[in-house]
């Protein structure tokens, strides 16, 4: 737990060296190794100001979901720079989508939601009940983007 008795720079630096390798690799389940530790960063600014001040309970979960708002923004901003790349570029040049055979291709077709739960229930070992605290939604969301998720990949997969 952080140390209220250090200065908010002690206590920031204290809660990056603690959380900052495993959000990293939660964010490239998420957004891939190359935007990984952007959206980290992006995200950790944000949210510490909030987690040191000592209005959070639980850092780590707090931290998590703002790595997964931080990558929705993400994702949202690269579909928006390829739409307008492509709108560029003209409908003739488009390609057709590739059939994505290895497991990192199918994993990042899935949506964000799923590559989360994903992640939490492969990676983290996490049950439904935990990954719906972490991410403050419930455990039938949690439960319909497994589901999903496991249908998308059994398909994609051979």
């Amino acid at each position: 737990m952080l140390d209220i008795d250090h200065s908010p720079q002690q206590r920031t630096e204290e809660l990056w060296r603690t959380y900052s390798a495993a959000l990293v690799q939660f964010a490239t389940v998420l957004v891939g190794p190359t935007d990984a530790n952007d959206v980290v960063v992006e995200a950790f600014l944000r949210a510490s100001a909030v987690v040191v001040s000592g209005s959070v309970d639980a850092p780590k979960p707090y931290l998590y979901r703002a790595v997964v708002n931080q990558a929705k923004d993400w994702q949202r901003a690269r579909e928006r720079r390829w739409r307008r790349d492509l709108t560029a570029v003209g409908p003739s040049h488009a390609m057709a989508p590739d059939t994505y055979v290895d497991v990192r291709r199918a994993i990042a077709n899935l949506s964000l939601g799923q590559r989360t739960v994903i992640y939490f229930a492969y990676w983290e070992d996490l049950t439904e009940r935990e990954i719906a605290l972490a991410l403050s939604v419930s455990p039938g969301t949690v439960r319909r983007h497994l589901v999903r998720a496991k249908a998308h990949l059994r398909k994609a997969l051979p």
